[in-house]
């Protein structure tokens, strides 16, 4: 009887510590379990030039110690699910050449990369090169392009504002994304919570932030009742949508915003309204509107 040899022994995914980057280990682990391959997780952490700007850009990356406990979770996950996995955890100033010893070195058959990771990873990895990497690359190459990993809801404590959960909630459901329940705290004697209070929402002016935590927490645990991971953020801030921005920019794997556009009165139709248009206008994901008058 003739065996058939095995197309994929060993399968690498780079990773840069980010969920986006994770995404491709979904496949690529899919990939390993029909062919008996070994999966080899590979870090690259990227060694910037001393005193650089990417130096200091670079202050808030992890230790090594939070590093191997990052990749050892991975493995474990893995194995456990009957997965032969192998991490790696290499610190260079060139990534790309690192990549390509460690694929000839481990005698890797595959590589299965995430198009996003904190940055675009092809350019985070070959730089201005993208093209020529495409065309020489070593072994093949299977780019996947993360969906959405969490969606975040801005909430104002409005009822209105509650109408993109449902909305949110499908996506999140359909893509297995993390919903992230944000809302942007403002002292009562702010001139947003004025705002509100001359729209005729006095309720919404006058909301503590314990009366906030609890609200936001009822409908996380709600959510998570319903099956879905989610989880609750406030945040102290005088411009909700500047806020909301800043949020999506730093906050690691937000794929989408989901968010009312507006309520409706008058005052308060424009103070929602101009918020969404400000988050549509800056945020550097999509997002998408909820009309709860419609």
């Amino acid at each position: 009887m003739i065996v058939p040899a095995r197309i994929y022994n060993r399968v690498l995914v780079p990773l840069d510590g980010s969920s986006a980057a994770e995404f491709a280990i979904r496949f690529a682990s899919d990939l390993a379990s029909k062919h008996d391959a070994e999966l080899i997780l590979l870090y690259l952490d990227y060694l910037p030039v001393p005193g650089g700007k990417a130096e200091r850009a670079e202050e808030g990356a992890r230790s090594r110690e939070q590093i191997e406990a990052y990749l050892d979770g991975l493995r474990k996950g893995l194995r456990a699910a009957g997965i032969r996995t192998h991490v790696e955890h290499i610190s260079t100033r060139d990534l790309a050449g690192t990549l390509y010893k460690m694929i000839e070195a481990e005698r890797v058959s595959a590589v299965v990369m995430s198009t996003q990771g904190r940055a675009a990873m092809m350019r985070w990895l070959f730089g201005t090169g993208v093209e020529r990497a495409l065309n020489e690359f070593p072994v093949p190459l299977l780019l996947v392009r993360p969906m959405y990993q969490r969606i975040v809801v801005p909430l104002d404590g409005s009822r209105w504002s509650e109408s993109a959960i449902p909305r949110a909630s499908e996506l999140a459901r359909v893509h297995d994304a993390e919903l992230v329940l944000l809302h942007i705290y403002q002292p009562k004697d702010s001139d947003y919570a004025g705002q509100w209070a001359l729209a005729g929402h006095q309720q919404i002016a006058e909301q503590s932030l314990g009366q906030m935590q609890e609200q936001l927490a009822a409908m996380r645990n709600r959510l998570r009742a319903e099956g879905l991971r989610a989880r609750d953020v406030i945040i102290r801030g005088t411009n909700p949508a500047q806020t909301i921005c800043d949020f999506v920019e730093s906050e690691d794997g937000i794929s989408m915003v989901v968010m009312s556009t507006h309520g409706r009165t008058g005052l308060a139709r424009w103070l929602v309204g101009s918020v969404a248009q400000q988050v549509i206008k800056h945020a550097r994901c999509p997002v998408t509107l909820v009309y709860p008058d419609q």
